[in-house]
C-alpha cells in the first residue's frame, strides 16, 4: 500500500472499532451479559493479563500473539463494560513493560485498549442476535452460565477480526489483494486463535462456580497450548534459518557480495506480495531467492559461470537436499525465464531474476539514475513488464520511507 492508503486503512480501523464498541450501550444487552466481575475480580484479571502479556505465543514469522487476549475475552463474556475491559488490556501491557523494564509503546497501548473496547461491542452484537444464555443443569447443581451468542461472536472476532486488522495495519499490499492476505492470515493464526477463544469461553463458563480459581483454570491449558505452538513455530523458524545459512555458502567463495541472497529475498518477497501470489508461492519464491546462487559451490569456479550452468547446478544441489523440489525448479528456471509461461514457476523465476539484477547492477536502488538504468535492462532481459513495474513500485515506496 501507499503511505496514504495505509493511513486511510488505519484511520478506518480506529473509527469502526470505536463505533463497534459503542454498540455495547446501544444494543442494551446488560440483561443478557450480566456483570459477574467484582472489583477484586477485575484486579485479579488485570494481574493474570499482565502475566500473560509476558508469555505471548510466537508465530513462525517471529510475530508475537498476546495470550492476554484470552483473559480479556473472558472478561468481556462476563459482562464487563468497554471502559473496564479497555483499561485492563492497556494496563496489563504497561505493567508487563514495567516488569521487563522496557518503555511501553504508545501505539501498542492504544491498540490494546481499542481492541478490547471493540470486542465488547462484538459480544453485544452476538448477545443481541444469537442464542440465549446457557445455564447448567439444576439437577446437577451446576451454576455455570455462558451467553452462547456472545461467545460465538467473540470467537469470530478473534479468529477473523484480529487477522483482518493485522493485515490492514501492516499495509504490505494494496487493496487489490487484501482479502487474499486476510484469508492467509486467518489460516496462519487459526491454531493460536482457537486456543485463545476456547480458553476465554472456559474462563467465562467456570467463573461463577470457581471464583478466584478461574484464572489458574484458564492459564494452565493456555500455557500448555503455548508450549506446543511455540515448538511448532520454532521448528519452522529453524528451517528458515537453515535456508538463510545455506544462502551464505556462495559468499564464502568470494564471487558473491555479502548478504546478496538476503537482499534479493527481501525484494522478492515484497514483489511477490505486490503481484498477489499466494502465501505458499511467496515462501517458495523467497527461498529460491536466498538460494539462487547456490550452484556456485558445485561448479567451484573463480570466474563467473554461464547462467544456464549456474541455474542447473543450483537446482541439482537443492534436489540432493530433499524437500526443496519446487524451490529447485524455480532456481533452474532462472536460465529460461523468457521461455516459460507466466503461470507456475515462470513468474517466481522472473521475480528472482529481476530482484537479483537490481541488487547486482544498482548498488543504491534508491538513486533515481541507477534505478532507471537497471529497469531498462530488466525490461530487455526479463521480458515481463508486470514484474518490472511491481519491482519499481516496491523500490519507490522504500525510497519514500528513507530519511531525507
Amino acid at each position: 500500500m501507499k503511505g496514504s492508503d495505509v493511513f486511510v486503512a488505519r484511520a478506518a480501523v480506529i473509527v469502526v472499532a470505536g463505533l463497534i464498541g459503542s454498540l455495547w450501550w446501544v444494543l442494551d444487552v446488560q440483561d443478557a451479559l450480566q456483570l459477574q466481575l467484582s472489583g477484586i475480580d477485575a484486579l485479579l484479571f488485570l494481574a493474570a493479563a499482565t502475566v500473560m502479556e509476558r508469555l505471548p505465543i510466537r508465530l513462525a514469522d517471529g510475530r508475537a500473539v498476546p495470550t492476554s487476549l484470552a483473559v480479556i475475552g473472558a472478561g468481556v463474556l462476563l459482562g464487563a463494560s468497554p471502559p473496564v475491559v479497555a483499561a485492563i488490556a492497556a494496563s496489563a501491557y504497561v505493567g508487563a513493560c514495567a516488569l521487563d523494564r522496557e518503555p511501553p509503546a504508545v501505539l501498542v497501548v492504544l491498540r490494546r485498549a481499542l481492541g478490547a473496547w471493540s470486542l465488547c461491542g462484538v459480544a453485544a452484537i452476538g448477545a443481541a442476535l444469537g442464542p440465549d444464555t446457557w445455564t447448567g443443569s439444576v439437577e446437577a447443581g451446576a451454576a455455570a452460565t455462558l451467553n452462547l451468542g456472545a461467545a460465538a461472536a467473540v470467537g469470530v472476532g478473534v479468529l477473523v477480526g484480529v487477522p483482518t486488522v493485522e493485515s490492514l495495519s501492516r499495509g504490505e499490499v494494496g487493496f487489490a489483494f487484501l482479502w487474499r492476505r486476510v484469508a492467509e492470515e486467518i489460516h496462519r493464526n487459526r491454531l493460536v486463535a482457537t486456543s485463545i477463544v476456547a480458553t476465554a469461553c472456559l474462563g467465562a463458563l467456570v467463573h461463577p462456580v470457581l471464583g478466584a480459581w478461574t484464572l489458574p483454570t484458564m492459564l494452565l491449558p493456555l500455557a500448555a497450548a503455548r508450549t506446543g505452538l511455540d515448538r511448532l513455530a520454532l521448528g519452522q523458524r529453524a528451517y528458515d534459518q537453515t535456508i538463510r545459512a545455506m544462502s551464505r555458502l556462495p559468499e564464502q567463495l568470494g564471487t558473491v557480495p555479502a548478504d546478496h541472497g538476503v537482499r534479493v529475498a527481501e525484494l522478492a518477497r515484497a514483489v511477490a506480495l505486490e503481484l498477489g501470489l499466494d502465501a505458499g508461492t511467496v515462501a517458495e519464491t523467497v527461498r529460491a531467492s536466498h538460494l539462487h546462487e547456490l550452484g556456485r559451490i558445485k561448479l567451484e569456479r573463480e570466474v563467473p559461470a554461464p547462467q544456464h550452468e549456474l541455474a542447473a547446478a543450483g537446482g541439482e544441489v537443492l534436489r540432493e537436499v530433499g524437500d526443496l523440489d519446487r524451490v529447485a525448479a524455480i532456481v533452474e528456471a532462472q536460465a529460461r525465464v523468457n521461455e516459460l509461461p507466466r503461470a507456475g514457476i515462470g513468474l517466481p523465476a522472473r521475480i528472482v531474476v529481476a530482484c537479483c539484477e537490481l541488487d547486482s547492477y544498482a548498488p543504491d536502488p534508491h538513486a533515481p539514475g541507477q534505478r532507471s538504468e537497471v529497469m531498462v535492462r530488466l525490461v530487455r532481459e526479463v521480458g515481463d513488464i508486470e514484474v518490472v513495474a511491481a519491482l519499481t513500485r516496491v523500490v519507490d515506496r522504500a525510497a519514500q520511507r528513507q530519511p531525507a
